[in-house]
């Protein structure tokens, strides 16, 4: 089946593709060396779609379909059961058309028996298949995912868009569950942002450019030649995460995502804004390449990391972290600055010049 043998191409394709890192060099702490704090003061606890987590990171969205997608789908949630955290099936629109794939999904709940799990979608499923798809692994929030650029470089991919927006606003309205719309890794302007969030999501995951590349692994997969210019095509994390807080932050969660694998980014995307962070290139490649224990330990170091850092700028919580001073210069302060951007803690940012 072809979106079967999809599954299995995509991940082969985002082994052989160069890990990206999203670009958070114009974001700048600044160095507190009298933080009047103890490290084991330091904590991670977050909230997010009303759910405390004691920790900001997740396992985003990978895959499902087949019998690879389910040996990830097991490693995943293993890890994310003993790390504690909430993990995200990939799009499971194959086991909506062919039930005879539902268990390489259904692994993740088998495996995380009490944990968080979300569901998966394409923004083109009906409110039925969205409420199927919820039960299938009993989720406790279900994505929506948006990738026309990556439909658009596939040779079998849709051309028809038209009415998303209705569909995932009758989505929301009829699942059991808070629904989050995320991007696939060209990010999330503003403007859509704000329909997203009148359209009634819970959640907004910016997905932005600096991760994996669907645009470069759909033309390694049907052998498409296209153009540098077309390959850097999106809205990079950083950018991204800005234009979607100035818009819907207070009013929807915020969740970074796209190359999101430096414990320094991680804790800059939190201090901008995020209130969680997705993560999935670095949990595909390690989970293949190493297995359950060296993803653990992999994500176990990050949070130390993240610690540390948020003691070095005089914070002992995320919240007293969104308020430590930041310096925003470059390409992304000028980005600010053309397009009016002003996060609503304005007195702890440095303005564009």
């Amino acid at each position: 089946m072809p979106r079967l043998s999809r599954k299995d191409e995509h991940i082969i394709n985002r082994l052989k593709q160069s890990t990206g890192l999203a670009d958070f060099s114009d974001i700048h702490f600044i160095h507190n060396c009298l933080p009047e704090r103890d490290l084991d003061e330091v904590t991670l606890e977050t909230t997010l779609l009303g759910a405390s987590l004691r920790s900001p990171l997740f396992i985003n969205a990978l895959t499902g379909g087949t019998p690879l997608a389910r040996r990830v789908n097991a490693i995943l949630a293993g890890a994310a059961r003993e790390c504690g955290l909430p993990m995200a099936v990939g799009s499971q629109m194959a086991a909506l058309e062919n039930p005879g794939v539902v268990g390489t999904f259904e692994i993740a709940r088998k495996i995380y028996p009490d944990g968080s799990l979300w569901a998966n979608i394409g923004s083109y499923a009906t409110p039925m298949m969205a409420r199927r798809a919820v039960a299938m692994i009993d989720a406790q929030a279900l994505q929506i995912h948006l990738n026309i650029p990556q439909e658009l470089a596939m040779p079998e991919g849709d051309r028809r868009f038209r009415g998303a927006l209705k569909r995932i606003a009758g989505i929301a309205a009829a699942v059991p569950t808070p629904v989050i719309v995320k991007e696939v890794g060209f990010g999330i302007a503003r403007e859509q942002a704000l329909l997203l969030v009148e359209a009634g999501v819970a959640a907004i995951d910016v997905s932005g450019w600096g991760g994996t590349n669907f645009l470069a692994l759909e033309g390694r997969r049907s052998r498409r030649r296209l153009s540098r210019e077309m390959l850097s095509w999106g809205l990079p994390t950083a950018v991204s995460l800005l234009e979607v807080i100035s818009a819907a932050g207070g009013r929807a969660g915020i969740i970074a995502s796209g190359g999101m694998f430096s414990s320094l980014n991680i804790a800059k995307a939190l201090a901008l804004g995020a209130d969680a962070i997705g993560l999935a290139g670095l949990p595909l490649r390690l989970a293949l390449r190493g297995g359950r224990r060296v993803l653990v330990r992999a994500i176990r170091r990050l949070e130390e990391e993240l610690r540390m850092i948020m003691l070095m700028t005089g914070s002992s919580t995320l919240g007293e972290l969104r308020r430590a001073p930041l310096v925003i210069t470059g390409f992304t302060g000028e980005w600010m600055d053309r397009r009016g951007i002003r996060l609503s803690r304005e007195e702890r940012v440095s303005p564009p010049v």
